[in-house]
């Protein structure tokens, strides 16, 4: 089946990034809202993160419609 028409954001998921302290490696997470120990993809050292505050991430969420408003309107 082929799709005509583009397809609009059904959902959205804010990514955060974090530097390994150990060697620099960026790590991307998606909203951590908890701490927690994350462990590098590149060095496999452990280390704690601090995490985002929910209400920020809720209130990116509300303001976009989940997503949604972030269309561009003249697409």
């Amino acid at each position: 089946m082929t799709y005509h028409e583009p397809v609009k954001p059904e959902s959205m998921a804010l990514l955060f990034v974090y530097l390994c302290p150990y060697c620099q490696n960026e790590l991307v997470l998606v909203s951590p809202t908890q701490p927690i120990t994350v462990a590098c993809g590149s060095c496999r050292n452990s280390f704690p993160i601090v995490p985002v505050d929910e209400r920020t991430v809720q209130y990116v969420h509300t303001i976009l419609g989940d997503g949604k408003a972030a269309a561009d309107p003249n697409y």
